[in-house]
């Protein structure tokens, strides 16, 4: 854009319509395409203008009346200004009216007898034939006169007159005996102004007569005054008129002076009025500054400069002067109010064309850019500072409070104090968040279109410097990236320990922040370097809320342990369950949704977060199973951290008898059924829990942690092994140390041969103590006790294959017995003997001879028969369907 129109002159003042108007001015356009506008008392003229120059124009008045401005628009400087006005009029014209005109600049031709034309235009000769021409219609062109006259002319005024010209041009049409007559006419004219001559002096005969006799009286005279005073009387007259001159001075001194004194004085006021545009200016200048009318200042100064610039009039030269330094004056303080921020983009741009028109040595442009963008880095800088003083007045506080409350003992007060102070912390950050993007969107929108306008040289007519490209990239890029810095350390440092509501909702809000920054810098259309430094702060920070839900649901994971009150919520198909499990799906689920509600979706021109194979798919991976297998470790603790404690062996019967109720972290009830719980807790994960957490995670769309499912599944498995090896190891133990103590008591004498009709008593001991191992893990673990049945089962086995293989057997009764109580031991444990007991029992009975006669088989089956019957509910009990897991 260049400079605006500026109307300066206009002649005529006034006028009716139609009334031909010269405007003169300065930057009326660059040709007559760029003239677009033209409105002379708000009448349109532009159909009758006629572009000349950039300083001069000429146009037709409209039918306006009174006075008005004469507006120019140009497509180079837009909508002008005037500083004159033209008066329009209506008035009946008749012939003898005069108009004002402009009068050209060629001087008017003279005529042959010494006299102008009153128009020059309008002044036409009369024919020298006496014969009327034939207008403009001419047989010959100009151009074969020129050829045919080549040093003439067919004007009757000039020197090189050609009368073939004249009659070629203006008598071609006109016949033989017309010019014949014309040629007469001519003659008649040319005699008639002789014959005026001589009769003039015919009628003047006497006065000539008189002027002779005078002039030779005066001959006479002044030969007799030569006789008299010589032939040189000029001394004497020189002296006479020194002498005249003399005196008249001596009267007329105090007159002259008095007249030359009037005469300067009309001088200077002449001068005054006629420059007084020029001994106004300094006032002028000085008023339009106070009304901040900045624009009048400059077409003033320009003007002035354009009249009076090389003027060697020293009273000229010392108001400049003047006018000289009020300007330089109005430059520093147009640079400082360009520089002081924080100012308006549209302001910052008039100071700069200001700047520009007034040829402020240095590029205004530049240094407004320059001034905006340490003014966005001190801004940011100062909402950081203002932010950080805030945050440790709230620390401050919140040991003021703590300690006071401290010292009153109110323990529970400051836990809640400090609970307030981290959200007071979060919410400091929030709002920290929210300025700093604030800051960033306002002024770079601000910044970069006033960069490009530069760029695009719509601020100044130079073109910028080399490197400037680079170097207002480098200023962008150095914005954006103390941003960034300082939007990581609000943002992902620290912050305090926050509800998951605060949490999600700090979030979402510092997110909004983030991407309306960003979306703002996307309408700028910016490089991408800057672009991709706030995308990168966005995309982090979407990690790092994603690891701060998974990092809560880790801690709350870990603190399960402090939670449990050995209280069952539930009978599942897998044991008696407490609300560790429902917790852990509920805390990993909470995350979840907050992950996929937050931050899993992006915004605009945003990066997929969990992209396959990405390090943030990755960490969601790890620490998901960090989660799960801290449950498994809070598990262990749980089922575990009493296992140094000791059974009372002294009664197995007594160790084994324990009552069962809903609640298993009472004092009456031993740890060995928390044992059980957790690993019921534990089969349940593993078999349940574990399921539901990867269909919430296919649910949130979210990727699948086959891996991390898979580790916990081992680490569960692994616990449950550990769980039934603690549970044989302090339940099985006691019991087959029972068996050789009880084998032997009472001293029962087995050398005779009279076969028994019943099983040792030890016997029915294992039974019944298998019994009481099956009611406790039934009434925790349901279908899944036939593991630690089994387990019990088979070290009973192994224990009496290895009693039956030590003790001798050298009698038909001792052989009989011990061949029934295996039987009857293998009937007992039928639904629980694995093929490790099957073998061992197996074993045992290798050992013993075989029955050799009826008698004793027949003996055998009915001792079998009578077991079974008196060991009907026992057998029942013992030997219930349970499924093996």
């Amino acid at each position: 854009m260049g400079p605006p129109p500026v109307v300066t002159g206009v002649s005529p003042k006034e006028g009716p319509p139609g009334t031909r108007v010269t405007i003169r001015g300065e930057f009326l356009g660059t040709s007559a395409f760029d003239l677009i506008g033209l409105k002379i008392c708000g009448c349109d003229c532009l159909l009758s203008a006629e572009w000349k120059s950039k300083n001069k124009i000429v146009a037709r008045s409209g039918p306006c009346k009174g006075r008005g401005d004469i507006i120019v628009t140009t497509k180079s400087g837009g909508e002008g200004t005037s500083t004159v006005q033209f008066r329009g009029y209506h008035e009946s014209i008749g012939p003898v009216k005069e108009s004002a005109v402009w009068v050209e600049e060629a001087a008017p031709p003279s005529l042959p007898w010494g006299r102008r034309p009153m128009s020059p235009t309008t002044y036409t000769p009369p024919d020298p034939l006496g014969l009327s021409t034939e207008g403009d219609d001419c047989k010959f062109p100009e151009e074969d006169l020129h050829e045919l006259f080549p040093d003439g002319s067919g004007n009757l005024t000039d020197e090189n007159f050609q009368p073939g010209w004249y009659l070629l041009e203006h008598h071609s049409n006109t016949s033989y005996e017309d010019l014949k007559a014309g040629m007469v006419f001519l003659q008649r004219k040319v005699e008639s102004q002789k014959e005026g001559h001589l009769s003039f002096l015919k009628a003047n005969t006497g006065a000539v007569m008189d002027q002779l006799d005078r002039l030779v009286l005066l001959k006479n005279m002044f030969e007799e005054d030569q006789r008299k005073n010589g032939k040189e009387p000029l001394p004497s007259l020189q002296a006479a008129i020194e002498e005249s001159i003399t005196l008249a001075d001596s009267l007329f001194s105090e007159i002259l002076s008095r007249k030359e004194n009037a005469d300067k004085t009309r001088e200077a006021l002449s001068l005054l009025m006629r420059h007084k545009f020029l001994f106004q200016l300094p006032a002028s200048i000085d008023n339009n500054i106070k009304k901040k009318e900045y624009d009048l200042v400059v077409n003033d100064y320009t003007r002035v400069k354009n009249l009076f610039g090389n003027t060697d009039i020293k009273l000229f030269q010392k108001i400049l002067a003047e006018i000289d330094k009020k300007i330089e004056d109005l430059k520093e303080k147009l640079h400082t109010r360009m520089k002081t921020m924080p100012i308006n983009v549209q302001e910052q741009i008039k100071y700069i064309k200001l700047l520009v028109s007034l040829n402020w040595e240095g590029d205004a442009a530049w240094v407004a850019i320059i001034s905006r963008k340490e003014y966005l880095m001190n801004l940011m800088n100062k909402v950081k500072d203002h932010f950080k003083q805030k945050e440790e007045q709230e620390l401050s506080d919140k040991g003021k409070r703590k300690s006071k409350e401290s010292s009153e003992g109110a323990w529970w007060a400051a836990c809640a104090e400090c609970a307030r102070c981290a959200g007071g912390l979060s919410a400091v950050r929030a709002a920290w968040c929210a300025a700093a993007c604030g800051a960033l969107a306002a002024h770079l929108h601000a910044l970069w279109p006033l960069a490009r306008r530069y760029f695009a040289r719509d601020l100044a007519g130079e073109p910028a410097a080399p490197g400037r490209h680079e170097q207002l990239k480098e200023m962008i890029i150095a914005a954006v990236e103390q941003f960034s810095s300082q939007m990581r350390t609000c943002l992902m440092c620290g912050g305090g320990a926050v509800s998951a509501d605060t949490l999600r909702l700090r979030l979402v809000a510092n997110l909004r922040s983030l991407r309306e920054a960003y979306d703002s810098l996307l309408k700028l259309d910016l490089p991408s370097q800057p672009l991709s430094v706030v995308e990168k702060v966005i995309f982090d920070y979407r990690v790092y809320g994603m690891t701060c839900f998974l990092q809560r649901a880790h801690k709350r994971v870990k603190a399960l342990a402090d939670k449990e009150t050995w209280k069952i919520e539930e009978y599942t198909d897998y044991g008696a369950i407490t609300k560790l499990p429902h917790l852990l799906e509920t805390y990993t689920r909470e995350a979840l949704s907050a992950i996929h509600k937050c931050v899993a979706t992006g915004g605009r021109r945003e990066g997929a977060l969990l992209a396959a194979g990405g390090e943030p798919a990755a960490e969601l991976l790890r620490h998901t199973q960090l989660t799960l297998l801290a449950y498994v470790a809070a598990l262990h603790r749980l089922a575990l951290q009493h296992a140094d404690q000791d059974f009372n062996n002294t009664s197995l019967s007594v160790a084994l008898d324990q009552p069962l109720d809903e609640s298993v972290g009472g004092a009456e009830s031993g740890w060995q059924r928390r044992l059980l719980v957790a690993a019921a807790n534990a089969q349940y994960t593993r078999r349940v829990t574990l399921q539901n957490i990867a269909t919430d995670f296919n649910t949130f769309g979210l990727p699948n942690p086959s891996q991390a499912l898979q580790a916990c599944k081992d680490a569960l498995g692994n616990l449950e092994s550990t769980i039934a090896e603690t549970y044989l190891e302090h339940k099985g133990d006691p019991l087959v140390g029972t068996i050789e103590p009880s084998m032997y008591m009472g001293h029962q004498r087995i050398d005779t041969n009279d076969l028994p009709n019943d099983a040792r008593p030890y016997l029915y001991e294992i039974i019944n103590n298998l019994i009481a191992v099956h009611a406790e893990v039934d009434s925790v673990c349901g279908a899944a006790a036939a593991r630690y049945v089994r387990d019990v089962c088979e070290t009973v086995c192994e224990e009496v294959a290895r009693l039956g293989a030590c003790s001798p057997r050298a009698s038909r009764s001792a052989a009989f017995l011990a061949r029934l109580e295996c039987t009857l031991l293998r009937l007992a444990c039928a639904s629980h003997l694995t093929h490790k007991a099957e073998n061992y029992l197996q074993e045992a009975l290798a050992g013993i001879p075989p029955l050799e006669n009826e008698e004793d088989k027949k003996q055998m089956d009915i001792v079998v028969e009578g077991f079974k019957k008196r060991m009907e509910l026992q057998l029942a009990s013992l030997n219930c369907n349970m499924e093996i897991i």
